[in-house]
């Protein structure tokens, strides 16, 4: 039948059958065969399936017979006799043998057939048994012909089933077979169909071995049927839960910063895989997540993303790990390694906007930006990848900066000055914005905002002097500087601009003070500047340029040639230059000498000496020059002349002396210099501190790897106010933080960690400003000092400044603000001194220079009064250690400077700094030193406005002021005098 496997082929031989009577036949009787049954129905029986049955052959005569043979005649194949024992088979009279009847259908439908039995009987030698039989095509239909397993976790276990129908009326065995290089790793068995029915064959992967299968299932549908093959595809994974990427690196973090990578996860198989919690090993506290939702199943293919972050509460490297806990039997976890380097670059820029307000148009004013890498000293560089100006919709840009070589480095500490200039072509108002990228972090791009507005007035009226800037001749080698004087000489302001070198005389010429970039002249006035030519060694003749551009359409730039010839000279200057210094009008200057020797072999001949043009001409004058002109110097021969500055112009005033000789085709040029000051009568303005009063103001680091330190200082508390109230100091208490900018409204205090000076708390949800009459003063200064772990760069000394500058110290609430009263009004006190305790782990990041901050905490106290402004700090030191930041060089700078003391924020007891601040003998001031020195006679003293003429003396050896009769706490203490002559 086609589509089967193999054919019955029966060939029935006849066998003489072992067990049969052999008995010798009598020659009178006949032996006679019968059959039980005397037919057979086989009924029904499956194609390829068979079916057997025995008949028995009996001998019923009364004489032997053998049984010769036996087969079947009907469809081939389709039927099968045999004897069930060996022969001969010789049957005595009653005996009986069997024979086995198998019936195999090779097609369906009804099959007759006969049975033939041949024995030596003479009556009926051949016995034939009717045989019949129905084929039934029936067999199991396999499906589907591909199983796919997916990708599932080697050690796991997955099912599936293959669907077998049986559409007859008979059952069916259904045999699998595996084969294939990983066919141990499937389970299949046996099963028999019901009629008619539907059943399941289950197939399971067990995988142990990773990678993917090679496997076929051969299916028997039926018995004796050809296999069917079913295509098995399946892959083992190594792990079915997989992260991406498997290593997390948060890489450079500035410390008290926040980092915050995704972490996500994949399942790569094709089953759904179970998520029951995320952990972290806590190898280092600076790492954290708090991700919900856990358990959770993860669908195949699918992704989910969680949140580490990294907080660096120390320098240096960090390290933790992440875990995934899964419900796998090989991979229980997914494990992420989560690295990180606390302390990175950190970018400070300041201003951030700036408003150049009104400026005349045609003029040219500059701001600086400072920009600053303020990470701690162990952190990394910070590259400026660019600076550009974003297009100006309105029309021309009206804003440009000195260009800065890009990219642009700059190590922990280290700053550049970028001078941004508005300088307007149009009236109106002009804005722009300056962006910068970086490498730093949290700060890839910053855009900076400038705004100013232009007004319109007259043309300059601008009278420069000289015309042109002569050096004469210059000795080979030898430098000389002149002058270049512009003087407003109209009636409204004159704006001036890029006032530079168009030619530089192949490098000859310079401007010592550098390019003025823009100056505004009003009416009456004027200024001067240098030009400097340095002489090559070679010599020559030289000419430049310096341009001048002025706001006058007319003539928008004015050139000033420059011109010098440079060759070894026979008449030596002494000095080459004169240098009066600073004079002043009252106290004309000493007048100075030049001698000119002849050091040539050769007699040379004088000819003229004279002040050539200069800044302002008349203010130098030249004296005793030998007469009459011309005269010779023979070699070795000198002569001088007397030179007098009158200082009578203000300012700074050059010109050049000439000397004329027969060897040079230009003057010998000796400059002359000095500068009339207006400075004449001054007066140092002084507050007597109180001892009994101190202002104490601490401005602690609210940053977040204030973890550490936090505690120590809130446990110092105690002894600060014990020993303050041991000494019966009327006290002003309060904290600010080192924050400026808002961070986060996680921030305690109301102001998201950018106190900016207020003082904190800035909600008022404390008394802000302790005294020593408070009973609870310890806890209230233990509370306050509890700012919070959450801003990000510390500006210690602007923080002060802000909190001891309008609006807040004379303001109850802080007018630029929405919260209210948060001013400090209340706090300092003229009378009282003050105190300022520091307390960080890292440097200060503040933008101005630490004598800019001293200066102004001493100037607040007032003038030439150190004493009554010290500065403590609780700060990194050279003895560095993990909790801290760098070393805080600026802090030690700031105490050294004003007499305090700075403690390492490494200490585990900051107890003892505070009390020795609290200790600290605040002595009445007897001593007022001068910042100038007095013309003899000309000291007077007031106090509290009243002049005081006895109980002081002055002291010219240290220039102070010393009272016998010490003013009294709080007095308002003024001295007055003439600047001497020989002050500078």
């Amino acid at each position: 039948m086609t589509g089967r496997w193999g054919i019955w082929a029966l060939a029935v031989l006849g066998l003489v059958a072992a067990g049969c009577a052999d008995r010798e036949r009598s020659s009178l009787a006949d032996g006679r065969l019968t059959a039980t049954p005397g037919g057979m129905d086989f009924e029904k029986v499956a194609l390829f399936d068979a079916r057997e049955t025995e008949i028995s052959l009996r001998n019923v005569g009364r004489a032997p017979v053998d049984v010769n043979e036996v087969w079947v005649e009907g469809p081939e194949g389709a039927y099968r006799a045999e004897f069930t024992h060996e022969g001969p088979h010789s049957l005595a009279p009653g005996s009986a043998c069997a024979l086995r009847v198998r019936f195999a259908p090779m097609m369906a439908g009804g099959q007759g057939a006969m049975l033939v039995v041949r024995s030596d009987t003479r009556i009926e030698p051949l016995l034939r048994i009717p045989l019949t039989g129905l084929g039934i095509d029936a067999w199991a239909r396999v499906s589907p012909r591909v199983l796919d397993f997916g990708r599932i976790e080697a050690d796991s276990t997955k099912t599936l089933a293959l669907t077998l129908e049986n559409p007859t009326e008979l059952p069916v065995e259904v045999t699998p077979r595996l084969v294939g290089a990983d066919r141990d790793e499937f389970v299949a068995g046996p099963m028999v169909v019901a009629p008619g029915g539907r059943a399941e064959l289950s197939l399971t992967f067990n995988p142990v071995r990773v990678g993917r299968k090679q496997v076929v299932l051969a299916v028997t549908p039926c018995r004796g049927c050809a296999d069917v093959p079913v295509q098995l595809m399946a892959e083992a994974l190594e792990q079915a839960v997989v992260a991406e990427p498997p290593v997390l690196d948060f890489a450079a973090v500035p410390v008290d910063r926040d980092a915050i990578r995704e972490s996500r996860i994949r399942n790569i198989s094709t089953e759904p895989m179970t998520v029951t919690s995320l952990t972290l090993d806590g190898l280092d506290a600076s790492y954290s997540q708090a991700n919900a939702g856990f358990p959770l199943v993860l669908q195949p293919g699918e992704v989910r993303g969680f949140n580490i972050r990294y907080s660096p509460g120390h320098m240096g490297p960090a390290e933790d790990m992440a875990r995934y806990h899964v419900v796998s039997k090989r991979h229980p976890t997914t494990d992420v390694k989560l690295k990180g380097f606390g302390g990175a670059a950190e970018l400070c820029v300041s201003p951030v906007t700036y408003d150049f307000g009104k400026q005349p148009l045609g003029s040219k004013t500059r701001v600086i930006v400072n920009v600053k890498n303020c990470g701690s000293s162990n952190a990394g560089a910070l590259t400026l990848e660019t600076l550009a100006w974003q297009p100006d919709p309105s029309g021309a840009p009206q804003f440009n900066h000195t260009p800065l070589a890009m990219p642009y480095t700059l190590q922990p500490g280290q700053e550049v000055n970028i001078p941004v200039f508005y300088e307007p072509t149009r009236p109106g108002s002009s804005a722009g914005v300056l962006v910068m990228t970086t490498n730093a972090y949290s700060a890839a791009t910053v855009e900076l905002d400038f705004q100013g507005e232009a007004e319109e007035h007259a043309p300059c009226d601008l009278t420069v002097t000289p015309l042109a800037v002569d050096f004469g001749t210059v000795p080979p080698g030898r430098g000389a500087v002149l002058g270049v004087k512009l003087e407003n000489k109209g009636t409204d302001l004159c704006p001036v601009k890029n006032i530079r070198l168009r030619d530089n005389g192949g490098g000859s010429f310079r401007m010592p003070g550098g390019d003025l970039f823009g100056v505004i002249i009003y009416p009456g006035d004027w200024f001067s500047f240098q030009v400097a030519f340095q002489a090559p060694h070679a010599g020559g003749d030289f000419t430049g340029m310096l341009q001048v551009e002025q706001m006058d359409p007319a003539n928008p730039v004015i050139l000033v040639p420059l011109l010098a010839h440079s060759q070894a000279t026979c008449l030596m200057a002494s000095p080459w230059y004169v240098d009066w210094g600073v004079a002043r009008r009252d106290c004309p200057p000493e007048p100075r000498e030049v001698n000119y020797l002849n050091a040539c072999t050769m007699p040379v001949s004088v000819s003229n000496v004279w002040i050539g043009p200069g800044t302002t001409d008349g203010e130098f004058t030249v004296g005793g020059v030998p007469a009459p002109l011309p005269f010779t110097l023979q070699p070795g021969e000198a002569f001088t002349v007397d030179l007098d500055y009158a200082a009578q112009v203000y300012g700074m005033n050059l010109s050049p002396l000439f000397v004329s000789s027969s060897d040079l085709p230009a003057p010998l040029l000796v400059p002359l210099i000095g500068e009339s000051s207006k400075r004449v009568d001054k007066t140092d303005t002084f507050t007597q501190q109180d001892v009994s009063k101190v202002d104490v103001l601490f401005v602690v680091d609210n940053t977040a790897s204030m973890v550490e330190e936090h505690p120590r200082l809130v446990s110092a508390i105690p002894s600060f106010v014990d020993a303050a109230l041991a000494k019966k100091v009327d006290m002003h208490v309060a904290v600010t933080t080192t924050g400026i900018t808002a961070v986060s409204g996680t921030c305690p205090g109301g102001a998201q960690g950018g106190e900016a000076g207020r003082f904190f708390p800035v909600n008022n949800a404390r008394p802000r400003i302790l005294t020593n009459g408070m009973a609870n003063l310890t806890a209230l200064l233990q509370q306050n000092v509890q700012v919070g772990q959450c801003a990000q760069v510390e500006q210690g000394f602007e923080a002060m400044r802000r909190a001891l500058s309008p609006p807040l110290v004379n303001t109850a609430d802080d007018p630029r603000t929405p919260v209210p009263q948060d001013g400090n009004l209340g706090f300092l006190r003229d009378s009282a001194a003050l105190v300022v305790v520091f307390v960080g782990d890292e440097d200060d990041h503040s933008p101005d220079a630490v004598d800019t901050y001293v200066q102004w905490a001493q100037q607040r106290k007032g003038q030439n009064q150190p004493q009554r402004a010290t500065f403590y700090a609780i700060a990194p030191t050279a003895t560095a250690c993990g909790t801290a930041g760098g070393s805080g060089t600026r802090y030690a700078e700031a105490t050294a400077r004003t007499g305090g003391e700075v403690m390492n924020v490494c200490a585990a007891n900051y107890g003892p700094l505070l009390a020795a601040v609290a200790n600290k003998a605040f002595s009445a001031q007897d001593r007022f030193p001068l910042s100038d020195a007095p013309e003899p006679g000309s000291v007077t003293v007031t106090v509290d406005g009243a002049p005081v003429t006895t109980g002081w003396r002055y002291d010219a050896p240290t220039n102070s002021v010393i009272f016998a009769n010490v003013p009294a706490p709080g007095a308002k203490v003024a001295i007055s005098y003439r600047r001497s002559c020989d002050a500078g």
